[in-house]
């Protein structure tokens, strides 16, 4: 396989987000783009990245193609690269290559990883309340609750939607509605659904999150969450999250 991207800013910004979650990667190649499918080590946050063909200048892929690879080692060459450098990704002799071209060149070549690499299954999850909101919102809600606890809730009750968290001697809480708030795009609930998870963990999946941009978040009582992001229209990710025990 052979390809370059007309991003490369984009392609930095997945692999951090992926890096930020994990060591190492599949990066899934077939006719129709790439995909990634990957869970944390800790069983706690999954990843689900799909990419079409049209983020590529050029995109040569004859058959389905798994590059497995450390992160430590490709993040690395990353961040060399500057905005307006290429870079063309090639595979050969159970090697991952790199070619940039900007003011110079350069070329790397690091090792694939762990041949007998299968990719994750996505867990088949019905949930019971979801929202759409801006980056913005949740972002900083977080950042409010990480001044009480490791841990966020989320309640949905028609259309009010409850973000709290809350330790032995402090408490915060907001409460947004779709008639009053314009960034609360929309929301959607079977009764009341109150779920908890990791603030650590949310603030890594939400860091390739544009505040003015929307994502969606469906969860059920205390039962995982999906974040769903559409980074622009040739590329989206999504995580699942476990939830914390209440």
């Amino acid at each position: 396989m052979e390809a370059e991207f007309k991003d490369v800013e984009l392609f930095k910004k997945i692999m951090d987000a992926v890096g930020a979650l994990m060591s190492d990667v599949s990066l899934d190649f077939d006719t129709d783009g790439f995909t990634i499918k990957a869970m944390d080590p800790a069983n706690i946050a999954m990843i689900l990245f799909e990419g079409k063909k049209s983020l590529f200048s050029s995109f040569v892929v004859e058959k389905s193609t798994k590059l497995s690879v450390s992160l430590d080692d490709l993040n690395g060459i990353l961040k060399t690269i500057k905005k307006d450098d290429k870079v063309r990704l090639n595979d050969s002799k159970n090697k991952l290559n790199l070619d940039i071209r900007g003011k110079n060149k350069m070329h790397f070549s690091i090792p694939l990883i762990d041949e007998n690499y299968t990719a994750q299954k996505v867990p088949q999850l019905k949930f019971t309340a979801d929202f759409s909101i801006l980056g913005a919102v949740i972002k900083d809600a977080i950042k409010a609750a990480n001044l009480v606890d490791d841990s966020i809730y989320f309640t949905v009750d028609g259309q009010r939607l409850i973000i709290g968290s809350r330790s032995e001697e402090k408490e915060f809480s907001e409460e947004m509605s779709m008639n009053e708030n314009k960034e609360l795009l929309d929301i959607k609930s079977e009764g009341t659904t109150r779920a908890k998870y990791s603030i650590e963990y949310l603030i890594k999946v939400l860091g390739i999150v544009d505040p003015e941009k929307p994502l969606k978040m469906s969860f059920s009582n205390n039962y995982p969450m999906k974040l769903e992001y559409g980074i622009n229209p040739d590329a989206s990710i999504s995580f699942i999250l476990a939830n914390r025990i209440e």
